[in-house]
């Protein structure tokens, strides 16, 4: 199963190819935050991207009864995973499920990846891999790229 969270469309477009790859579900974490309009969402999303913050997730109830491995892609804001994908992380029961991660953001940063990671060891969740993206764009580039450099990574 691919989960994600996607203020705009880079994130979403990622999940959904990533879905593709994969043959699996794909579902969106759905947050209030993306409800507060441009000005609100913008002041809300510097408070959280500065801040060990998560935000909550509001389909928390259709994310339940989660298969042995999860792939959650997620955006970085100001160096660190967005709220709402940390709240679902840390309010699920993951003790069996196996967390993969991609994140997407607009410079390549190892360093995000090797945080993200050391994020997920602290939590009850199996730790997978973590793939990073880093796109300047607001759409990324052409989706058959982006296939072949998933299947490549994913060795599959």
């Amino acid at each position: 199963m691919v989960l994600y969270y996607s203020r705009g469309k880079k994130t979403k477009v990622f999940a959904e190819l990533l879905g593709e790859v994969l043959g699996q579900e794909v579902l969106e974490l759905e947050s209030e935050l993306n409800n507060k309009g441009k000005i609100g969402f913008m002041l809300k999303a510097l408070s959280l991207a500065f801040s060990a913050k998560s935000y909550p997730v509001t389909n928390m109830a259709k994310l339940q009864n989660l298969p042995e491995e999860i792939y959650l892609c997620a955006p970085i804001w100001g160096g660190q995973m967005v709220g709402p994908p940390r709240y679902f992380l840390e309010n699920s029961d993951l003790k069996k499920t196996t967390v993969n991660l991609l994140l997407t953001a607009s410079v390549p940063v190892e360093k995000y990846k090797k945080s993200a990671l050391e994020y997920l060891g602290k939590l009850q969740c199996k730790k997978g891999e973590a793939l990073i993206f880093a796109t300047s764009s607001k759409v990324p580039q052409e989706p058959e790229t982006i296939k072949e450099q998933l299947r490549e990574i994913l060795g599959i």
